[in-house]
């Protein structure tokens, strides 16, 4: 340990604080002749203690510091990391996985014997210690590179011992992954390379969600490895309704390494979480038929949500609406006109008022509809709006003083703004865009109403709204207080290769106003509708009490009921002021629930359901990848071995000089100020100087 006494101030400092307590010492004592009649050593021992005490507290205001330097040895640590995932395995018995944990604890042991040793399990994700259980159901050897490198990079280590059969079927090539240390990787090879006969369905690729009378398609891909002249029958079955077969169709293999990628087109017949198996039939000798089949789920929804964009007039506008509202797959889009009268406004969810009302078109019928049902309704205000009418059927905004002329208006994003979130793009980038033309008139914003955007005028930012929400009695409503929307569209592409800004802006709006207010006093959810098997079921819940507060004093029962009426029953934690559960992992299915509550001596309920979906990654590939790990080896400056001889790697290891202990120092700096010894010096040295004077008879 090493100790430095250092200033912030330069040394030479010194030299004027010790001139200070020397000058402050003989101008005090060198004429006081109160003590002449005292003893010779009176006199030089009081000065020698104010000009000792004077100089301390002097320099005590150079801020001096110690700092301290230790010196810390560490060991090389040796990671032993083992894939736990069921292809490692796979063409192993009960005994030769034993052997193999045994020779792998042994190794462990003997590399403990000089250096620090880790013992690391990977597979679906990456922790310490050691699994002797091989059932993981995923392999991502990328996450463990990015492990080592997270919890290991400011340390010794030494080497990285991986075990597997080179699979990977989550994260990317793991020889692609950059281990930020000169460690060498040592690679354990487990596993089989041969390729055996084998049919399997390789991948299948989908949408998560259809609508329900749609047609969607699903894309098989299926290979077959050493099947030469053998056919086989890919099939497309609807299971829960007793398997039904929805597709069928013979694929005849034409030679060893052969693969095809097959189109099904599929109708959405009923709604929920669907599940869909895609097989291909078996062939003789083959070698696992668990891959023979994939299993998918997609989520059939009952309808999307109809907009209908009504105008006065055609409008470059209304294209360009429609084409950002689209950009969202859930929404549905018809543009229409007064005139044409084949439209019924109550089948729409949302309905886009574009230059309407107008002297021309008063559509007094569709409004009537549009607030009798209470559909949401965003007004697009331009120069064909009657604004007498338009003050009248909403409570948005109010335009006064209107004189039919028009003005150019850029856009000022409030900030303050809080009925839901925009992005930074937004808030950065819409005041560069062209201005829309809005009548000139006096704009109020409505007692219920924000303002996202306001309006620019000439470059001087005014309160005045240029678009506006207000959700009052349960309708929700908007105003954007000006036309020619087409153009921010054009010059979010020319600006930004990309129509970003103004999708965001136009579907925020759009969702804002089809949402409906939930008004239950308890209401539960599942925070996804399908689950992968590896994954957590996670439910939350909230209950509202009269004022619609949220609380959870009362307990929430929650009951999970699986195909075959199983039931799985539990308790809601609480959490803050609503309710959570991590019912853990469940088998694949579909499952249902219903959460239960009391509240005031009346009972509430709320029903639900999500599905569970098998991985099934570890079945599809069973041949192992030795030259990924051995290029991995290579890459980094080991090699790559086979189980018997993890003993040998061991010995050598041991007996390498190669890796060293490393020494590590640590600094630490502390104030001298706060050293309660030294104040207890200074003190001293003060109250020694008090006690001789009294003593001799001074003050």
């Amino acid at each position: 340990m090493i100790q430095n006494l250092h200033f912030q101030y330069p040394s030479w400092f010194l030299l004027l604080c010790l001139l200070l307590g020397v000058g402050y010492a003989l101008f005090l004592y060198f004429r006081e002749r109160k003590f002449d009649e005292a003893p010779k050593w009176t006199r030089p021992t009081l000065a020698f203690l104010r000009a000792i005490s004077v100089t301390a507290i002097a320099a005590l205001l150079l801020s001096p510091f110690i700092k301290t330097i230790k010196e810390n040895t560490q060991d090389a640590i040796v990671i032993v990391a083992q894939d736990h995932s069921s292809s490692v395995t796979s063409e192993m018995s009960e005994s030769d996985v034993a052997e193999f944990v045994a020779s792998s604890t042994a190794m462990a042991e003997k590399l403990g014997t000089k250096y620090e040793t880790k013992r690391i399990s990977f597979g679906e994700a990456v922790a310490e210690g050691s699994i002797d259980t091989f059932t993981q159901q995923v392999t991502n050897l990328s996450a463990l590179i990015d492990y080592v490198n997270d919890n290991y990079a400011d340390q010794n280590l030494g080497a990285l011992i991986i075990s597997t059969d080179g699979i990977y079927n989550e994260g990317k090539n793991p020889i692609y992954s950059k281990l930020n240390m000169t460690a060498p990787i040592y690679t354990v090879a487990m596993g089989d390379t041969t390729r055996r006969k084998d049919v399997l369905v390789k991948n299948v690729f989908h949408n998560k969600i259809a609508y329900l009378g749609d047609k969607f398609s699903i894309q098989a891909d299926v290979q077959a490895i050493n099947a030469a002249g053998a056919n086989t029958k890919l099939k497309v079955q609807q299971m829960g309704t007793g398997g039904k077969v929805l597709k069928e169709q013979v694929l005849h293999i034409k030679g060893d390494d052969y693969f095809t990628t097959q189109d099904i087109v599929l109708e959405a017949s009923s709604t929920g979480n669907i599940k869909y198996r895609i097989s291909v039939q078996g062939v003789d000798n083959e070698m696992s038929k668990a891959n023979n089949y994939k299993d998918i789920f997609i989520e059939v929804l009952d309808a999307r949500q109809k907009i209908l964009i009504l105008a006065n007039a055609p409008h470059p506008d209304l294209g360009a609406m429609k084409s950002l509202i689209t950009s969202n797959k859930n929404y549905e889009v018809d543009i229409k006109y007064p005139q044409s009268n084949d439209y019924n406004v109550n089948e729409y969810n949302v309905v886009v008022l574009h230059n309407l009302p107008s002297e021309e078109n008063k559509i007094v019928g569709d409004l009537d509809k549009i607030k009798s049902r209470n559909i949401s309704t965003l007004y697009v205000l331009g120069s064909q709006t009657d604004v007498t009418a338009f003050n009248r059927v909403q409570n948005v905004i109010s335009l006064g003083g209107n004189s039919n002329a028009l003005e150019n208006i850029q856009a000022e994003v409030d900030q303050s703004f809080s009925l839901f979130t925009t992005s930074d793009d937004i808030k950065r980038k819409l005041g560069q865009f062209p201005p829309l033309v809005a009548p000139f008139g006096k704009y109020t914003v409505g007692a219920t109403a924000q303002s996202l955007i306001n309006q620019n005028i000439s470059k001087v930012k005014t309160d005045y709204p240029l678009l506006s929400f207000s959700n009052s009695e349960g309708k929700r409503q908007a105003v954007l207080a000006g036309e020619g929307i087409w153009k921010w569209r054009i010059y979010d592409y020319l600006q930004h290769d990309s129509y970003l800004v103004t999708q965001e802006l136009v579907n925020k709006t759009i969702q804002y106003l089809s949402l409906k207010d939930d008004k239950r006093k308890f209401r539960s959810s599942s925070t996804k509708n399908i689950y992968k098997e590896n994954e957590s079921v996670i439910l939350d819940a909230q209950l509202y009490n009269e004022n619609y507060e949220s609380i959870n004093d009362p307990e929430v029962n929650v009951t999970i009921t699986n195909d075959a009426g199983k039931e799985f029953n539990y308790i809601m934690n609480r959490t803050q002021n609503y309710y959570t559960l991590d019912a853990g992992r469940f088998a694949e299915g579909n499952y249902r629930y219903i959460s239960r509550t009391n509240l005031g001596g009346k009972s509430y309920e709320d029903k639900g359901r999500f599905s569970v979906q098998s991985i099934q990654l570890e079945n599809f590939d069973l041949t192992a990848r030795h030259g990924v790990l051995k290029s991995l080896s290579e890459k980094y400056g080991g090699k790559m071995i086979y189980p018997s001889e993890m003993d040998a790697l061991a010995s050598e290891i041991v007996e390498s000089d190669a890796l060293k202990p490393v020494i590590f120092q640590s600094s630490k700096t502390q104030s001298i100020m706060h050293l309660r010894w030294l104040f207890f010096v200074l003190a001293g040295l003060l109250i020694l100087e008090w006690f001789i004077r009294r003593y001799m008879g001074s003050y």
